[in-house]
């Protein structure tokens, strides 16, 4: 390994996941933080096969600090965050799950999104009523006849 590629590799000690190795560029930068956590800048993508499709959204400041997020596609096929992210191959949004004593939710109304090409994430809040900010997971929607 050269000094550059040595330079561009952070190490990071979490007790949920271990030592973690990741490259400086794989690491997401969210200008306003995210919601009720407006000073944490810095988060990575965490995969953990024992977790999949749930992958964890890791703040580089507080590695103790991860959220549990998912792609809203796995929730809703048609999920539109709105035109302006709709560009897929820039843009990921992720569903940031929270887990309750009723069972786990999605928050569909207030996505994470990330901009690939950028390294860039930022939370938005869709203004349509057409999302909630608990969708339950894990439990079959009924339909009334």
């Amino acid at each position: 390994m050269t000094a550059t590629t040595m330079q561009s590799i952070r190490k990071f000690a979490t007790e949920q996941f271990g030592e973690i190795l990741i490259e400086e560029r794989h690491i997401f930068t969210f200008p306003d933080g995210l919601l009720g956590f407006e000073d944490l800048r810095q988060f990575i993508i965490v995969r953990d096969e024992r977790t999949e499709p749930v992958r964890w959204l890791l703040s580089v400041e507080h590695p103790e600090l991860s959220f549990p997020v998912i792609s809203p596609f796995f929730l809703v096929a048609d999920y539109s965050p709105g035109k302006e992210y709709c560009e897929f191959q820039r843009y990921t949004p992720l569903a940031i799950l929270t887990l309750g004593a009723g069972g786990a939710t999605a928050n569909l109304k207030a996505p994470v999104i990330l901009d690939v090409r950028e390294q860039r994430g930022m939370q938005i809040i869709i203004p349509s009523d057409k999302y909630s900010t608990a969708y339950p997971i894990g439990v079959q929607q009924q339909t009334t006849t």
